[in-house]
């Protein structure tokens, strides 16, 4: 039986056109919908639950258990979605109240369809949930920033599940997590599904976490379904040359360029400790170790991965690289260009800290609204180099010239471009100032697979025209295969296995790294 059928449905939403889209969802069913940035995935799933209120019909309906969803008014609408129809958001953090405990958005989700349940029976109902989506009690009593990442997601899914709807949206559950938190949240999920018989519409542009999860699976393109069919078909046999993009996209692109022996970067027994307990008097009584003790040369032109789950360290030797942290927390020695940069002070420290720059993980959140791309760039020209007004113009026009961006680019804002532009600007305003290192913080982990190609191509040509050096940090595999030479594997601040990376992902010798390999399931071709 169906439990959702959308029949040619034909929709504009704002400017965007959704083309001829028809599918079902039949009970207990895993549905996959796959598609690049852009494509539609997130607007028809919106519009399934009328999330959305600038769109017109041409044509098609979307029926819920024969009842048609675009014609029904708003009220009923309000009483089946959460009840009937619940969706778990792409980015967690941004979907919990921050200024809420999490005790307060479960009972919040559970009473606004049973607002005379008894306070007895809604803590059981808490309780229940927090079991099902293995949390501990203690949650309850936590902050949505407190939590860790895969954490967050678990609430969002027990919020999803508060009054055991039939259909469960999950629109790219697991994107911003690592490979391991990732395999843990696509477990959860199918025993769930198991375990109450939901029908599931499961969205991501990462073809190898649909093939674990779904039967069957969409390829959406600009806003049409270009290709379906079950899971084996669409992997073994797939028709369409988009398609096939996708699956190739899943296998290991080894880099295998030759870099020089000139050292850039140097990092000596380089730890991380943050205080945890101060005395009145502000000496450090109790502290954590983020990063234990670790040593590393970055030469000229080469790209160091370094890898983890949530909480190794990655970002702490990041923010530690580049003086982000504070001075008392990092200790050891960092040479960079063979000074030494953590003794650099003041004046000499501003000078210097164009040398190394940090590409952050969200675009969208690191580029200031307010400003254009022509403002945004001239910003660090104008903190580091003194160049006259027609010269700032020349290198900016250079910098989006180099990230393949146009100078009709300057007057736009960053609400106005795609994830991948953003990211193509975040990249040219580091480069504006001819840095020698640069550190990408997780530098695709919101992209689709078409534009992380074209952003990983695009860093790969840099490093050869600017003799640039990365130090990449990401849970993607891929990714880090495709652009590092060398890899730094970290867990609980240590570093458990290094060398290069194609060695270190053919052959792991740590247990850890075996199980980092496994979940993400994109080591070989075959992810079937």
């Amino acid at each position: 039986m169906s439990l959702l059928k959308v029949e040619s449905l034909n929709a504009k939403i704002g400017k965007f056109f959704l083309k001829d889209i028809s599918f079902s969802l039949k009970e207990g069913e895993v549905l996959g919908i796959a598609g690049e940035s852009g494509s539609g995935k997130t607007l028809l799933s919106h519009l399934i639950l009328r999330l959305i209120k600038d769109y017109k019909i041409k044509q098609g309906s979307i029926r819920f258990l024969g009842e048609n969803l675009l014609e029904i008014p708003e009220s009923k609408m309000q009483n089946l979605r959460g009840l009937k129809l619940s969706y778990i958001f792409q980015e967690p953090l941004s979907a919990l109240n921050p200024l809420q405990k999490i005790d307060k958005q479960l009972s919040e989700a559970i009473l606004i369809h049973n607002p005379k349940i008894t306070s007895c029976v809604l803590q059981e109902r808490i309780n229940t949930l927090l079991t099902n989506v293995q949390l501990p009690k203690s949650v309850l009593e936590s902050y949505p920033y407190v939590l860790s990442g895969g954490q967050r997601q678990r609430v969002c899914i027990a919020i999803a599940l508060a009054n055991n709807p039939k259909i469960l949206i999950a629109d790219e559950p697991t994107t911003a997590l690592d490979s391991t938190t990732q395999a843990q949240i696509i477990e959860l999920l199918k025993n769930l599904q198991k375990s109450f018989g939901l029908s599931i519409i499961f969205i991501s542009h990462n073809l190898a976490v649909i093939s674990k999860l779904c039967n069957r699976v969409l390829i959406m393109q600009d806003g049409e379904i270009i290709e379906s069919g079950g899971k084996e078909e669409i992997f073994k046999t797939p028709k369409n040359a988009y398609t096939k993009m996708l699956i190739d996209a899943l296998a290991f692109h080894y880099n295998k360029e030759s870099y020089e022996k000139e050292v850039v970067l140097e990092a000596k027994n380089i730890s991380v400790e943050y205080p945890k307990k101060k005395s009145f008097f502000g000496k450090t009584l109790e502290s954590f170790t983020a990063l234990k003790p670790l040593s590393f040369s970055l030469y000229k032109r080469e790209s160091l991965g370094v890898i983890g789950e949530s909480g190794s360290g990655k970002s702490s030797l990041a923010n530690a690289l580049c003086r982000l942290a504070d001075e008392e927390c990092v200790k050891g020695e960092i040479r960079l260009l063979g000074r030494d940069f953590l003794g650099l002070k003041g004046s000499a420290l501003r000078e210097f800290r164009a040398s190394i720059q940090l590409i952050f993980q969200d675009p969208f959140s690191s580029l200031n609204p307010k400003m254009n791309l022509f403002k945004i760039l001239q910003e660090g020209l104008q903190a580091h180099i003194c160049l006259d007004k027609e010269s700032q113009k020349r290198r900016i026009i250079q910098s989006l010239e180099d990230v393949g961006l146009d100078a009709s680019y300057m007057e736009r804002y960053p609400n106005e471009l795609s994830g991948g532009q953003r990211q193509r600007v975040s990249i040219a305003r580091s480069l504006i100032l001819r840095p020698k290192v640069l550190i990408l913080d997780e530098p695709t982990s919101a992209l689709d697979c078409a534009t992380q190609r074209q952003i990983l191509k695009l860093l790969l040509k840099l490093t050869k025209q600017y003799g640039l050096s990365y130090i990449c940090i990401s849970h993607d595999l891929s990714v880090i295969a495709t652009l590092c030479q060398n890899v730094l594997v970290l867990k609980e601040g240590n570093v458990l296995e290094s060398g290069l990376t194609q060695e270190v992902f053919s052959s792991p010798k740590n247990a850890y790294v075996k199980e980092l390999l496994q979940a993400s399931a994109i080591g070989n071709t075959n992810v079937l």
